[in-house]
């Protein structure tokens, strides 16, 4: 996946509409049911899909890892990824805008490898132990 570096500006627009769309437009999240995402829902003891969802609305401009880039499907829209730590553990969230007013989860799980997140001048070190 190419990566297209965001401002700061353009990343807390992005969270902006996709907070909106959750908030005030009634749109749902939608997810993809790998198994890295269903194996972080069990480990973290989430019984419910609305904890992404909490999550999501809580992810800052300061969580930015990459994007936009163009979704595997181009007639989709570009995919954002974030890296935010969630109970001590960092974890891979990628997500794009879904059909007005929905936003679509590609990826939530436990982070695979240490992620550079640029508007926090910071790497966040993964855990070992969680990723295969």
């Amino acid at each position: 996946m190419a990566n297209n570096a965001a401002t700061r500006d353009e990343v807390q627009q992005f969270l902006d509409t996709m907070k909106t769309r959750l908030e005030r437009l009634g749109g749902q999240v939608m997810y993809d049911t790998r198994p890295k995402n269903l194996e972080f829902m069990l480990a973290m003891e989430w019984t419910r899909p609305d904890k992404k969802k909490e999550w999501l609305l809580k992810l800052e401009a300061e969580d930015y890892y990459q994007g936009p880039a163009t979704n595997e499907n181009p007639a989709l829209n570009d995919v954002w990824i974030f890296g935010k730590r969630i109970e001590k553990h960092l974890c891979y969230i990628k997500i794009y805008l879904a059909q007005n007013p929905n936003v679509y989860c590609i990826s939530f799980h436990f982070a695979e490898f240490d992620m550079y997140l640029p508007l926090k001048n910071v790497t966040e070190k993964h855990d070992k132990n969680l990723s295969k």
